[in-house]
């Protein structure tokens, strides 16, 4: 079995739900919500991103993200996004296995951060992930990912 044939997630267009817990810079956990939308078009992939945390503050947090596909014989690709808190970010997806690990930066290099999505079965994933800014930590979120 190749890992094209495993991963489902960014290569199948469709709507994936997501909940799980995010913590704030100082670990505070808060439930979540949101969606990811994945489409293909014009020898790209799109990813539009909302996650909603519950709490105090009802929050939104969007990406739209810009995908180069994965190209055959290659097990990573790379991808930029708009975020209006953070601004242009630049990443690249890496394949390793049954996982898809994600590495970003903001455009001026002051926002870093990972996550790193597991595939459970053909429909779901689960996602582990932190943002830093510089030296610090702004927020860590585990999710499951469900295709709907």
């Amino acid at each position: 079995m190749t890992v094209d044939n495993v991963h489902t997630y960014l290569f199948k267009q469709g709507l994936w739900r997501t909940d799980g817990e995010y913590f704030d810079e100082n670990s505070k956990s808060y439930p979540v919500e949101g969606e990811s939308r994945i489409t293909h078009k014009n020898a790209m992939w799109f990813n539009e991103n909302q996650m909603r945390i519950f709490g105090n503050e009802n929050i939104t947090f969007s990406n739209d993200y810009e995908i180069i596909p994965f190209h055959e014989g290659r097990d990573f690709t790379l991808w930029t996004s708009s975020n209006e808190a953070l601004g242009k970010l630049t990443g690249k997806f890496v394949r390793v296995g049954d996982t898809i690990l994600s590495l970003f930066r903001s455009e001026d290099s002051e926002y870093t951060g990972t996550e790193y999505l597991l595939r459970i079965s053909s429909i779901s994933y689960r996602s582990w992930g932190a943002l830093f800014h510089g030296n610090d930590k702004l927020s860590s979120w585990m999710i499951r990912l469900n295709w709907v």
